[in-house]
């Protein structure tokens, strides 16, 4: 092979490799890597932030007793959790929090009435739960609660009358709650809610109409769709 072959040989395999590096770093998605547990709770501790978020990690119970005592943390997500009452435990202690989010695990009454010593949460959902009616009931221990969304096959329709009685309530989302007409009969008192969002339920046209009648001005889905009397359907 000549020289001026070896250099066009040369010159062809640079260009190839270039075409392979550039589509590869086009084409790839660049998925950042959060901070993992300790280093968020070490910036909290520091004052340099007041939530953790844990998207990509998973969080056992053992996990969240590195949680304790962080009186200035309001804000806490976990997207996959294992987290069962024994994990909720060492969150009696976040006087601060107000928004909790917990996907997954096994949360149940023990669990809820632990939350409900955290007299400024917000914000609560609990999308795999497993806690009862009588849960549930210890939510309205929570004088802030504006947003309750939650998913338990263990709740029935006598817990929506504890629902009812969460005074602040304005937002409420049910996944997977097996309540009938009889549930929603509950909820028609609650002149305050503006938002109601069900999916999974055993409810029917006429009991949903029952409750939009008494409830002219709520925003109301059914399994993931607006409802056509829904009056906000096109914001």
């Amino acid at each position: 092979m000549t020289s001026r072959a070896v250099k066009n040989l040369r010159c062809s395999l640079i260009l190839w490799f270039a075409m392979l590096t550039g589509c590869s770093h086009r084409d790839a998605v660049h998925v950042p890597i959060e901070p993992n547990l300790a280093q968020q709770v070490a910036d909290v501790l520091a004052g340099r932030s007041t939530k953790i978020h844990l998207e990509q990690t998973t969080v056992s119970d053992d996990d969240l007793a590195q949680l304790q005592d962080l009186h200035n943390l309001e804000e806490l997500v976990i997207e996959q959790g294992q987290v069962t009452d024994s994990g909720i435990v060492h969150l009696a202690s976040l006087e601060s929090l107000e928004h909790l989010t917990i996907r997954g695990g096994d949360v149940g009454d023990k669990g809820l009435r632990q939350l409900a010593v955290l007299d400024k949460l917000k914000f609560v959902n609990l999308p795999q739960a497993t806690f009862t009616d009588k849960g549930l009931a210890e939510l309205k221990r929570l004088p802030q609660l504006t947003q309750l969304r939650f998913g338990s096959p263990n709740v029935t329709d006598a817990g929506m009358a504890h629902v009812k009685e969460i005074r602040g309530l304005r937002f409420l989302h049910l996944i997977d709650v097996p309540i009938t007409d009889a549930g929603l009969a509950q909820l028609e008192g609650m002149t305050q809610l503006q938002s109601l969002y069900i999916d999974g339920a055993k409810v029917t046209d006429d009991g949903i109409e029952r409750l939009l009648a008494a409830l002219p001005d709520l925003h109301f889905h059914i399994d993931q769709r607006h409802h056509d009397r829904d009056p906000r359907k096109h914001e």
